[in-house]
């Protein structure tokens, strides 16, 4: 079956999600489109999975036999191609820092104000806003850390553990519907 049609339509969906998101500006609208998002991304997963070479993958990780480029790149795609991806592509890292660094200046601001129940309303306020950048930011740095941890591990030649933890992974990407 081919795997691609479904995105496709969920796309479409998706798309016609984001347009009544628009038209009415209602967290119900917005619940339904991270619904679409999500069903879109295991969607796009198992057609990822289905265009690689897993079958001839796995049993040579099993059996610690070498590893052709062909089979180092589809490892770097199953493990950090969404990594890759999301780095290469994400275009917000500068505004999320920037407005990290607006926030504590203004919580910095605040700390030289009384704590009376606006000022530690705005306290909680600023907060709030900080640990809703943040983990953007976090997210995006630990994708390139991760990006730069299967590079280093791959390498090199890998030894029995490399080939085990390999073979786990990629059994466990493959069996598991969040990747």
């Amino acid at each position: 079956m081919d795997n691609v049609s479904p995105v496709k339509t969920t796309i479409k969906a998706a798309l016609e999600q984001a347009a009544r998101c628009v038209a009415s500006e209602t967290s119900e609208n917005y619940d339904a489109l991270d619904a679409l998002a999500q069903t879109l991304d295991g969607q796009a997963r198992e057609a990822l999975q289905s265009k690689l070479d897993l079958a001839s993958l796995l049993p040579k990780l099993k059996q610690e036999k070498p590893l052709t480029p062909d089979d180092l790149k589809t490892l770097e795609l199953l493990i950090v191609g969404d990594s890759e991806s999301f780095v290469k592509y994400e275009s917000d890292l500068p505004h999320w820092k920037t407005e990290v660094q607006r926030l504590v200046n203004e919580l910095n601001g605040v700390a030289s104000s009384s704590a009376d129940v606006d000022g530690l309303l705005h306290v909680r306020a600023v907060c709030q806003e900080m640990r809703r950048v943040i983990p953007d930011v976090v997210y995006y740095l630990d994708d390139k850390e991760r990006i730069e941890r299967f590079r280093n591990a791959t390498a090199g030649p890998l030894d029995a553990e490399g080939y085990r933890v390999l073979a786990e992974i990629v059994t466990a990407m493959i069996s598991s519907d969040k990747v």
